[in-house]
């Protein structure tokens, strides 16, 4: 029993074989016209390339802690410390990237002028947008606590611009904010001067001032501020896309397969009609 059904194996393989051999033409065929066509099209398609950099977030000052506590006594907001979560957000929020593509005239470089022509310019910033956050990525390495930022484009000079333009675009939104609430406790601290005559609250008060006018310092001087760029980015010499061997090698697969099961399906229809043609007879 085992002997015949072995056999009966062996058949069916001789005859999968046999229409594979039969179609071998149309098989042959049809994966050469797929790889030409892939071929083709890796030749034509625009070159893409990637330009990288990754950034660290500046660590608290161990000092900042305490005179956090006592701004809190006094109801101040403190400019918080940058962290990955809050710089992933800036990077990805619209009212950063639509700065940057202002700033920098980005909609002349993704658009043609024809493509922008009689449309709104509240349209024209969102296609801007919507075309940067496409180009632009950010990515966090929780286990290395840095944040990576890549841009492709088929300019490699300005896929390297993008992230330069982000990351000042960055610098200058997280200064300016930090400024702008240094500077607000700030005045509101020194109205509390004349209201307290208690020489220790006014000495809490007076180094609660120091501190916000060493921050807006800071801020005003901006690098490092509110992170460090540990590998800045570089106009990359390589395309990431497209990636023609794989695109040919996966063409050729792809069509292989096909290939034999559109000869499987033409020998079923055909032994179809031909049983068909047997029963009338």
């Amino acid at each position: 029993m085992e002997n015949r059904e072995e056999y009966d194996d062996e058949i069916n393989l001789l005859d999968y074989l046999n229409v594979i051999k039969k179609r071998k033409n149309l098989i042959v065929i049809i994966v050469v016209v797929c790889v030409v066509i892939a071929v083709i099209y890796s030749l034509l398609a625009t070159r893409i390339y990637q330009s990288k950099a990754v950034i660290m977030p500046v660590a608290q000052q161990s000092e900042q802690g305490g005179m956090s506590a006592i701004a809190a006594q006094f109801g101040l907001s403190t400019p918080s410390t940058s962290n990955v979560s809050e710089l992933i957000n800036l990077l990805k929020s619209n009212i950063l990237m639509e700065r940057v593509i202002k700033k920098n005239d980005l909609l002349s470089v993704f658009f043609k002028k024809e493509e922008l022509k009689n449309i709104p310019d509240d349209i024209k910033t969102w296609k801007g947008i919507r075309t940067l956050k496409g180009v632009f990525s950010v990515n966090d390495n929780k286990r290395e606590g840095i944040i990576e930022l890549s841009a492709e484009f088929k300019d490699p000079k300005i896929a390297k611009d993008i992230i330069n333009y982000m990351l000042t675009e960055l610098t200058n939104y997280m200064s300016s904010e930090a400024k702008r609430v240094a500077e607000t406790n700030r005045k509101y601290l020194e109205t509390l001067i004349d209201k307290n005559a208690d020489p220790l609250i006014r000495q809490k008060i007076y180094s609660l001032i120091a501190k916000q006018i060493e921050i807006s310092m800071m801020a005003e001087v901006k690098e490092n501020f509110a992170f460090k760029v540990i590998d800045p980015p570089k106009v990359p010499d390589r395309r990431i896309k497209p990636k023609r061997t794989q695109t040919v090698i996966l063409a050729f697969i792809i069509s292989l397969f096909a290939g034999i099961f559109i000869a499987f399906f033409m020998e079923y229809v055909e032994n179809v009609k031909k049983r068909g043609r047997d029963s009338k007879t």
